[in-house]
């Protein structure tokens, strides 16, 4: 237990990196004030602003609450019309939203207003309908105030890619630290050097990372609850994020949609700890270890998802290769690797995939984290670095 002390203190003592944690959670505070302040609803005739169009939305919402049904939605559009945007005089481009949440749902996942930018005619009509709208209905989903768990997952998301680089930060001098300083091999030579040392390293450095995505993630959801209130925590994920409709089952509720994407989240962290970890035990300078960290953790599974992906599926399709066993194994096995990385594990891309891609996931990144914790301790007790 002192060892695993001392090498928490150790990660810790740096105050300017520690303030990086803190900036994060000032960013979401930012964010949250920034939405709440330009919030602005119209509900019969009535424009509320703030905090009041949010509750207003919220008490609007109950009164639809529970299956969507097209009567429903015909409902809502019979009684607000489509929601398009204002254009004050003057303005050159779209400003602030007309309707209110219940008329902006419907507008937008049931209509094409966001591809043509103009309101519809009528529901029923256009290719959104086809491809998504009908699903709404065929997946029996159960309508609610999601306003502000859209928000939450959008912005933990994004707060998750930013702790990701802080702990790169934070944990990549664990061991190359030691051996920039040349004090590697008095450590080694030490009673607990080539154990209980190495061990107490590493669990320092996963219980940072945990405890900091802790932090961050029941701040925001503190932020979000009194902002937005619980309120549709039983309604259908799929009402914001359109993955969630793509699942086996009928629907996914919003605690179910939090729980699973809370894992995927905790796992990118875990991941990307015992990848740091692995750096770190190769590399003499922390500096180029934390470049060579940083470029693999996000550039390089953006490039292999957004790039080499989309490339092999056009070449597979022009030469006719997607017909064939191997060709969808292929793209299969290069999803599976791109839901793997630290970096979409962020975005919660297991959302939606199909289940057995989940259980590969699952065993992937058990087999990876296991591989690279293995892999530090050997280094680490050999010494083997790189430049």
């Amino acid at each position: 237990m002192r060892l695993w002390k001392m090498e928490l203190y150790k990660i810790l003592r740096r105050p300017v990196l520690n303030f990086g944690l803190f900036l994060i959670m000032v960013f979401q505070c930012f964010i949250f004030w920034m939405d709440v302040s330009g919030k602005q609803t119209e509900i019969d005739g009535n424009i509320y602003k703030g905090i009041s169009a949010i509750q207003a939305d919220r008490a609007l919402t109950e009164d639809y609450e529970g299956l969507f049904t097209l009567n429903k939605a015909e409902q809502i559009v019979e009684r607000f019309g489509f929601s398009g945007y204002k254009m004050e005089r003057g303005q050159k481009v779209p400003g602030i939203r007309e309707g209110n949440f219940c008329s902006q749902w419907v507008t937008d996942n049931l209509t094409d207003f966001n591809d043509t930018g103009t309101k519809p005619a009528a529901l029923k009509e256009g290719e959104v309908w086809k491809e998504r709208g009908q699903q709404y209905l065929d997946k029996k989903i159960q309508f609610g105030y999601t306003e502000g768990w859209a928000y939450f997952h959008s912005l933990w998301s994004w707060s998750v890619l930013f702790l990701n680089v802080w702990v790169v930060l934070m944990v990549m001098p664990v061991f190359s630290e030691e051996y920039s300083r040349k004090t590697v091999n008095v450590l080694l030579a030490t009673v607990h050097g080539k154990g209980k040392d190495i061990w107490a390293k590493m669990w320092a450095a996963l219980v940072l990372g945990i405890a900091a995505f802790l932090v961050i993630t029941f701040w925001l959801l503190i932020l979000t609850v009194a902002v937005y209130g619980a309120t549709g925590i039983d309604a259908s994920a799929g009402m914001f994020d359109y993955r969630a409709l793509a699942m086996e089952s009928e629907s996914i509720t919003v605690l179910e949609h939090l729980l699973q994407t809370f894992g995927a989240k905790l796992a990118a962290v875990c991941l990307n700890v015992c990848m740091t970890l692995l750096f770190s035990s190769k590399c003499r300078n922390t500096a180029s270890a934390v470049v060579l960290r940083l470029v693999s953790l996000y550039p390089f599974a953006w490039v292999l998802n957004e790039v080499v992906y989309s490339l092999l599926l056009d070449m597979m399709y022009d030469s006719g290769m997607i017909h064939y066993l191997w060709g969808w194994i292929t793209l299969d096995i290069l999803g599976i690797i791109c839901s793997s990385t630290t970096y979409y594990l962020s975005w919660s891309a297991v959302i939606g995939v199909p289940q057995n891609w989940k259980i590969i996931v699952k065993i992937l990144l058990f087999v990876v984290m296991s591989a690279s914790i293995w892999r530090t301790a050997v280094n680490y007790r050999k010494g083997n670095k790189i430049s």
